[in-house]
């Protein structure tokens, strides 16, 4: 794949009367014949620019565009990914201090992490469960603002009401460089508004829930990846933010893996 802007087509929810009076939902797990899996239909937008914009990183930053590029030279190899307790006690400190040099935060607490390696086949499927996650090919938001907070205070028991601001953030590397097959792509928030083009959507596991957002397709969208990007370059990108004018809607961000065409 050679870098620079391209066109490729994106995946995103199929607008729908009944969502007026029914609730979008996906299980995460099968339920068997008792219901559905889910009621969203997805819809392919054809052509859609993806705006390249290396040689251009230091223009774009969370305040403005809700992403931004840093650089992190982690003591770790590409390997110890693979070992969680290496991740958590020597990649999660480096990452919260990067975060609070950032953002000026006055605390950082990591959620979670995930390695996403692409199975050969994908996204044509094999039948079988992948060892690994796959690319994401839907576009969405990991969380609305209320399951943020529910997140937040549920899982790493922080009280949002202590603190004059709450940022939930994506983190994003290679573990490899230069990446040139699936990159991330990312939506500058000023072109996307949470009224216009995004719904709440519940995911149900078998044990709770949370809440994302499903994202409709709008013209006015401008979408954004890093060409070649390397293991030290990792894209921050913002999913709800307590501020005013950010939560509003103007400001929410969404990520997903393509295939360039």
């Amino acid at each position: 794949m050679e870098a620079g802007d391209v066109l490729t087509d994106l995946i995103f929810l199929k607008p729908d009367p009944k969502y007026a009076h029914e609730k979008p939902y996906r299980l995460r797990y099968d339920p068997g014949e008792a219901i559905p899996r889910t009621n969203c239909e997805t819809k392919v937008q054809k052509n859609v620019t993806i705006h390249d914009i290396r040689g251009k990183e230091a223009e774009y930053t969370l305040h403005r565009n809700g992403f931004q590029v840093a650089r992190l030279d982690s003591k770790l190899k590409p390997d110890d990914f693979h070992d969680r307790a290496k991740v958590k006690s020597v990649y999660y400190p480096e990452l919260k201090e990067l975060l609070k040099q950032t953002l000026g935060a006055q605390r950082v607490e990591v959620l979670e992490h995930g390695i996403r390696k692409r199975h050969s086949e994908f996204p044509i499927s094999t039948g079988k469960d992948y060892e690994h996650l796959q690319p994401t090919s839907i576009i969405h938001i990991d969380f609305t603002p209320d399951a943020a907070q529910a997140t937040s205070s549920q899982i790493l028991n922080v009280d949002a009401l202590a603190y004059n601001r709450l940022q939930t953030l994506n983190v994003w590397k290679p573990l490899y460089g230069p990446l040139t097959d699936w990159p991330l792509s990312v939506c500058d928030s000023r072109s996307i508004s949470r009224t216009r083009d995004c719904i709440a959507t519940d995911v149900v596991e078998r044990v709770g829930f949370t809440e994302n957002y499903q994202v409709y397709y709008h013209p006015d969208m401008r979408f954004c990846y890093l060409s070649e990007q390397s293991a030290n370059e990792i894209m921050l990108f913002r999913q709800t933010d307590t501020e005013e004018g950010y939560e509003q809607g103007t400001y929410v961000m969404k990520h997903f893996g393509y295939i360039f065409g």
